[in-house]
C-alpha cells in the first residue's frame, strides 16, 4: 500500500476508485465500503484509494465535543493496509482544508488532482466548508463528469447499527464484547511495559503495567484479554483502575496477568486485545480476598479461551 500524508500526490494512478471519511475504528461498516471500493476498482482495472483525515476533524471543528478516537493513526494505517486498499491519502485537517467549498473540493481535488473514476461513500457522507456537500451534490457532479458513484446504506450487526460513535460509547462503558462484534475485532490498546509496585507478584499473580498514549481506554474493571508480545498473543486478565484495596492514589493503571507467561518484558511494546468484561473494579477487605477473586477471574479467562 502506498501512503501519502498530503494532497501533493507526485504520481497519477489508473482509474482511481476513492472512498472518503474519518474511518475511525475500521469497523464492519467501513469494511463493507472498502470491499465495494476494491470490487469496483477491479471491475475498472483501476486503483482502490481511501482518503482520511488527521487530526480527527471534530478535534478542530468542535473541540468541546471531541471524543477519544478508537484507532491512533499508525493503527489505522495498518488496518487499512490489511483491508487491501492500494493507496491511502491522509489529509491534514487544518483551517485551509476545512475552508474548501464543497464544489471546489469535487472539481479541484477529486477530479483534477486525483482524477477519480469512481467515488464510494456512506449514505450520510458530508464534505466541504461547513459540511455543505452531501451525496445529492456528489450525484449531480458524477452525472456531469461521468464518474461512478456508490452509496452504501447503514450496516447492522445482530440488529444493531454500526457506527464509530456507538462503538466509542460501548468501549467507554466497558461493553467490549459488543464493540468487538461491531468492529469485527477486539478493541486494542498498546504501550510500553513499565515498573509497577509488584503487589501482584506478592499474592501469586505477577502483572505487567502498561503505559499507553491510546485515547480510548475501557471503563475501570477486570477484562478477559489477550496480550500481544513479539507477534504472539497470550491469554490474559487485565485490570483497569485505581487499586482501591490498597488505598492508592487516583492514578489510573492498566495491569495485566498473562497466563502461563514468565518472561521479563520491561521496556517492551505490548498490545492488549479486549474480549469481555468480567466485573467492575472492587475494594476487598484484605489481600487474601483479592487473591481469591483474582484466581476466579483467571479461571474465567481460561474457560473463555478453552470452553
Amino acid at each position: 500500500m502506498k501512503i501519502f500524508e498530503s494532497l501533493d500526490i507526485p504520481e497519477r494512478f489508473t482509474r482511481p476508485v476513492l472512498t472518503i471519511g474519518n474511518y475511525d475504528g475500521i469497523h464492519a461498516g467501513h469494511r463493507k465500503i472498502i470491499e465495494r471500493v476494491k470490487q469496483k476498482a477491479k471491475e475498472l482495472s483501476g486503483t482502490s484509494m481511501l482518503m482520511t483525515f488527521h487530526p480527527h476533524p471534530m478535534s478542530v471543528l468542535r473541540p468541546d465535543k471531541y471524543t477519544r478516537i478508537i484507532t491512533p493513526l499508525y493503527v489505522k494505517k495498518r488496518l487499512v493496509e490489511e483491508a487491501g486498499i492500494d493507496v491511502l491519502l491522509i489529509v491534514p485537517f487544518n483551517d485551509e482544508f476545512r475552508g474548501i467549498e464543497a464544489a471546489r473540493f469535487i472539481t479541484d481535488i477529486l477530479i483534477k488532482r486525483i482524477g477519480v473514476a469512481g467515488v464510494i461513500v456512506g449514505h450520510d457522507f458530508r464534505f466541504g466548508k461547513d459540511g455543505a456537500g452531501d451525496v445529492r451534490m456528489l450525484r449531480g457532479f458524477s452525472e456531469d463528469y461521468d464518474i461512478y458513484l456508490g452509496v452504501v446504506e447503514p450496516v447492522t450487526v445482530d440488529g444493531e447499527r454500526v457506527g464509530s460513535n456507538r462503538i466509542r460509547k460501548m468501549i467507554a462503558a466497558g461493553d467490549v464484547d459488543r464493540a468487538k462484534r461491531l468492529l469485527e475485532r477486539p478493541h486494542m490498546i498498546g504501550g510500553i511495559v513499565v515498573q509497577g509496585k509488584s503487589r501482584g507478584a506478592g499474592i501469586g499473580f505477577p502483572t505487567i503495567n502498561l503505559a499507553t498514549s491510546f485515547e480510548l481506554i475501557p471503563k475501570e474493571g477486570v477484562y478477559v484479554t489477550e496480550t500481544g508480545i513479539g507477534g504472539k498473543r497470550y491469554p490474559s486478565v487485565t485490570n483497569i483502575g485505581y487499586n482501591p484495596t490498597f488505598d492508592d492514589s487516583r492514578e489510573l493503571t492498566v495491569e495485566t496477568f498473562i497466563l502461563g507467561f514468565s518472561e521479563d518484558v520491561y521496556g517492551k511494546d505490548v498490545y492488549l486485545y479486549f474480549h469481555k468484561r468480567i466485573r467492575a473494579e472492587m475494594k476487598f477487605g484484605s489481600a487474601e480476598e483479592l487473591q481469591a477473586r483474582i484466581a476466579k477471574d483467571v479461571e474465567i479467562a481460561r474457560e473463555y479461551f478453552n470452553p
